[in-house]
């Protein structure tokens, strides 16, 4: 059995990700724009480590920015709202062999990009 991230140190998280416009061929093909679309998840946010922040590979980080813990999968440049502050996803580091889908993302502060 995997090791797995207690649920007591996971917090429910935003996603906020856009679904695809598409023709409406019930409506006379109008094209009909996409939405936004938050859904909520569990994740645990914290802050980075010194090494974190001087030795990543994803560049330079600011003290406000997170890492994120989940089992859920998303893509960079995706949005994540934690505590009301807007992040985006600026690097995924897969390590789901070894944590049963853990995921770990690094989280550039939305007014910091």
């Amino acid at each position: 059995m995997m090791p797995k991230i207690p649920m007591l140190v996971m917090g429910t998280l935003s996603h906020v990700g856009y679904s695809d416009g598409h023709y409406d061929y019930d409506n006379g093909g109008e094209w009909v724009d996409g939405n936004i679309v938050t859904t909520a998840f569990k994740g645990c946010v914290m802050p980075m480590s010194y090494q974190d922040m001087r030795y990543d590979t994803g560049g330079t980080y600011a003290n406000d920015d997170r890492k994120l813990y989940t089992y859920q999968s998303f893509k960079t440049g995706e949005k994540i709202i934690h505590e009301g502050i807007e992040y985006a996803i600026q690097q995924n580091k897969d390590y789901s062999q070894f944590g049963g889908g853990l995921h770990i993302y690094i989280l550039k502060r939305g007014d910091n990009q």
